[in-house]
């Protein structure tokens, strides 16, 4: 009876240390942005999900469903600004928000541009202002690839631009031909062509805005001691087996069967 109580106790401290790791209000912030988080049968998954639950693998369990919320950008980025000891997936490293968040990653190399199908002539031009311009193009709103596109061309540029508020109804404009162009990234699209059993070869990436990185975004309050195991555990995904692959390969392949988007 005394070794059942030692014993209790023995697990009820173990848990009590690995929730005490973070401080106890670990909470999950994910934008919906398949593969990297996304909703499947009511529950919430994705790549990004996987690789951090990887990094945090020797310093907490996997995280239940009722600590992770899945919302709009917007919302998230600030939920996550209000927690930091929370994380939020998955986030391109932009100059305003470097110093709001430590950096996981990268997860993923993406491109941010203009996606066509395979038939479409992109016009020539000097600048993007220029091969844009005799172009229907939608953008997501508040999206990393629209901020960069209006950073370089300005908001009002006078171009034909339906700002859309999610990346499916962006896919189907591109698909039914409302527009010619969609500014968004490689990876999602490539992704959600897969889910629909389409042909990723009848699309391409006509221009390329940014080549950047994916990384996922950990809170201020999370101590830098934990933070460097994360990210040696997440470098040690990367590392090559003796047949040229690694385990994050793997874990992308899962999602992405290597499709890629070409030019």
């Amino acid at each position: 009876m005394h070794f059942q109580a030692h014993l209790v106790c023995g697990i009820i401290s173990i848990l009590l240390g690995v929730t005490s790791l973070f401080g106890g209000d670990i909470a999950l912030y994910a934008v919906p942005n398949p593969p990297f988080s996304f909703r499947d049968k009511g529950a919430i998954k994705g790549l990004s999900i996987d690789l951090l639950e990887a990094s945090l693998a020797t310093l907490r369990p996997r995280f239940a469903q009722e600590e992770i919320e899945l919302e709009a950008l917007n919302k998230m980025y600030d939920e996550a600004l209000r927690h930091p000891k929370a994380f939020l997936v998955t986030m391109v490293r932009l100059k305003e928000r470097e110093q709001q968040f430590n950096w996981l990653g990268p997860i993923a190399t993406v491109r941010l541009g203009l996606i066509t199908k395979r038939t479409t002539d992109l016009p020539k031009g000097q600048s993007t202002l220029e091969i844009l311009r005799p172009l229907r193009i939608a953008t997501i709103k508040e999206t990393s690839s629209e901020k960069l596109l209006f950073k370089e061309i300005g908001e009002k540029n006078g171009l034909n631009i339906t700002r859309v508020s999610t990346p499916i109804q962006g896919y189907k404009m591109l698909e039914y031909g409302r527009i010619d162009a969609l500014v968004y990234t490689d990876v999602p699209f490539v992704y959600h062509l897969i889910t629909e059993g389409q042909d990723v070869s009848q699309y391409r990436m006509a221009y390329v805005i940014l080549n950047t990185d994916y990384y996922i975004c950990v809170g201020k309050d999370v101590p830098k001691e934990q933070f460097n195991i994360m990210q040696a555990q997440l470098n040690h995904l990367k590392e090559l087996d003796s047949k040229g692959s690694s385990m994050y390969d793997r874990m992308v392949a899962n999602y992405l069967n290597g499709a890629v988007l070409k030019p």
